[in-house]
């Protein structure tokens, strides 16, 4: 069995790949500003889930592969800026929402099957 720390960092770095509609509508294409590779971390503010960083990629507005098989993400940037992602694999959904501004961005996530939330900073790498 996998520990806490092992079982959310393997959900957090799972592949942000758009592959089911069960999770979020498409968003509007994003300005291209937003497309590129992004760092992102995650910080636990409530809940036994660890802090944890990682790349992940945009693309036409949208989250775009970078990991783990079995998961799914849906969802992106909006025009304005607007962050709404929804990751999932099993029984796990995470919902992230927030703001993109030029070449930071920062929001709140939630895990509720898991009792974690807290917040997350993204910056552009390229």
């Amino acid at each position: 069995m996998m520990t806490r720390t092992a079982l959310l960092a393997t959900f957090i770095a799972m592949p942000l790949t758009a592959v089911s509609a069960i999770v979020l509508p498409t968003l509007a294409i994003a300005e291209p500003g937003h497309d590129g590779k992004w760092s992102v971390e995650i910080v636990t503010e409530k809940g036994w889930c660890d802090a944890y960083r990682w790349d992940i990629g945009v693309a036409g507005g949208r989250v775009v592969a970078v990991g783990a098989p079995g998961a799914i993400a849906n969802g992106g940037i909006d025009p304005k800026g607007r962050v709404s992602v929804q990751l999932a694999r099993g029984s796990d959904v995470m919902s992230v929402t927030g703001a993109i501004v030029a070449k930071t961005g920062s929001g709140a996530w939630v895990l509720p099957n898991r009792s974690c939330a807290g917040r997350w900073r993204a910056e552009k790498l390229a």
